[in-house]
């Protein structure tokens, strides 16, 4: 039981050297989105992963894929409009480190595809996106974040609220 518990206290010692290492981590995120199109907007939902490679302790550069979908209602007929859409966000992110995290902010750009299968509509191009958020190390290998993401996506407009787990490498 003693060599466990030595074993295991340090490997967790070696944590903190061995996360900064390579600078690079990973995430998953899903959460809650409002998409406007046309003056309309509705609910829907999210979900994604991410990379990011940090360059120091405040500024790190991400880049993910993000797919969601909502129902917005149509302003000519009773019909919904089914959006789908995938996001590929381009960000530089900025970091203020607090003692049991940090607190960021982010901006660039996002590639996206956008089909809205009732109007018959499909969209892709180039669109601004950013976001701000809080992060919480639980470990220093293990990030928990919320965050809310914006994204200009041509005729269509998404705010989500986002909850994601991230691990470095």
């Amino acid at each position: 039981m003693k060599k466990l518990l030595l074993a295991a206290t340090l490997a967790l010692t070696c944590l903190p050297a061995s996360a900064d290492i390579l600078g690079i981590s990973v995430g998953a995120s899903a959460g809650a989105s409002r998409v406007d199109y046309k003056g309309n907007s509705d609910t829907g939902y999210e979900y994604g992963i991410d990379g990011t490679y940090h360059i120091n302790d405040i500024f790190s550069v991400n880049v993910g894929i993000v797919q969601g979908s909502a129902d917005v209602d149509d302003d000519i007929s009773s019909f919904k409009n089914d959006i789908d859409y995938t996001a590929v966000p381009i960000t530089l992110r900025g970091d203020l480190p607090l003692l049991i995290g940090s607190l960021y902010a982010k901006a660039g750009t996002s590639y996206y595809d956008v089909d809205i299968s009732n109007a018959s509509f499909k969209d892709d191009g180039w669109g601004f996106t950013g976001g701000a958020g809080f992060v919480l190390t639980l470990i220093p290998l293990i990030d928990l974040t919320i965050g809310y993401e914006y994204r200009d996506m041509g005729e269509v407009e998404n705010n989500a609220v986002v909850l994601g787990v991230g691990f470095r490498l």
